[in-house]
């Protein structure tokens, strides 16, 4: 019989099928195998729950910088706004009560000044501010912000490259990892199929051996029972041929006693005794008396 097919060696469990149990016709693996396998899962697993953190990071500071974006961009408008307002002492304020003479105006005569009473001149109000210190940021506060934001980002960002670095690192682990599983996978099932075609193999060739011992089992048997056969068929004729001749050797004998008697002989018991035993053994040779 062929030898099977040594395993590939290759890893930790290179001869994981060696000292495997064959249940119902199926290799079983060491328990070695399973172990790594659930050790690599587990790290696969591990490392696709980083790469689902680093990705929701990811998002997040994308929506940090969009934010960040609009705030600042919401900064620089206002402070637009706020280079565009006129001061308070800007601008022509109208008396009341007076008719249509602004403040500045020299053109009024003695008479009319005579005439209409000095009134009280009415201090030039600004237009209502919507950035009250007390009620909105100032620009320290917003530089502040601002400031604090570019931090943020510069943290943010070197944040996002380590990430980047890590999703690398990761990825390319990841397919190192396939590409060692696939090929360890592929080189166990051909281990698995070579090995299953030397056993069929070799129970193909066990069973031709069975098949040919039991014919020549059969064989013997047939020779044997011809043999018994012609050794019965032969003491069958030796018995027929013999038995005339016993017959007559007794008829012989029993002559010989008589005319022994008749003449005064001794009769000899234990000759004829003997002679009738070499006459049973099948020779057909009687001893003569006298």
């Amino acid at each position: 019989m062929t030898q099977p097919p040594a395993g590939n060696g290759n890893g930790t469990n290179g001869n994981m099928y060696t000292n495997g149990a064959a249940v119902n016709g199926v290799i079983l693996p060491s328990a070695g195998h399973y172990a790594d396998m659930q050790t690599l899962m587990q790290s696969m697993e591990t490392l696709s729950g980083w790469l689902q953190q680093n990705r929701e990071e990811w998002a997040s500071l994308q929506e940090g910088l969009a934010r960040v974006e609009r705030v600042q961009a919401q900064n620089e408008h206002e402070h637009d706004r706020n280079s565009r307002i006129p001061h308070a002492d800007a601008g022509a304020i109208t008396l009341a009560g007076g008719d249509g003479l602004v403040n500045g105006d020299t053109s009024q005569t003695d008479m009319q000044a005579a005439e209409q009473p000095q009134l009280p001149a009415v201090a030039a109000q600004p237009p209502p501010d919507h950035h009250d210190p007390a009620h909105g940021p100032t620009l320290p506060t917003l530089q502040l912000a601002l400031s604090a934001a570019h931090t943020r980002i510069s943290a943010l960002e070197t944040q996002l490259r380590t990430h980047e670095t890590l999703q690398t690192l990761y990825e390319a682990t990841l397919s190192d990892a396939t590409s060692q599983i696939r090929s360890y996978i592929y080189s166990q099932q051909s281990y698995i199929l070579a090995l299953h075609r030397h056993y069929s193999e070799a129970l193909q060739q066990a069973r031709e051996e069975v098949v040919e011992a039991q014919l020549v089992h059969q064989g013997w048997q047939e020779g044997l029972g011809r043999l018994s056969g012609l050794v019965r068929a032969a003491f069958m004729g030796r018995e027929e041929e013999r038995r005339p001749w016993v017959g007559r050797v007794k008829g012989l004998r029993e002559e010989n006693r008589v005319l022994r008697g008749m003449v005064g002989w001794e009769v000899q018991e234990g000759e004829s005794d003997e002679e009738e035993d070499m006459g049973e053994g099948g020779y057909g040779v009687v001893k003569g008396g006298g």
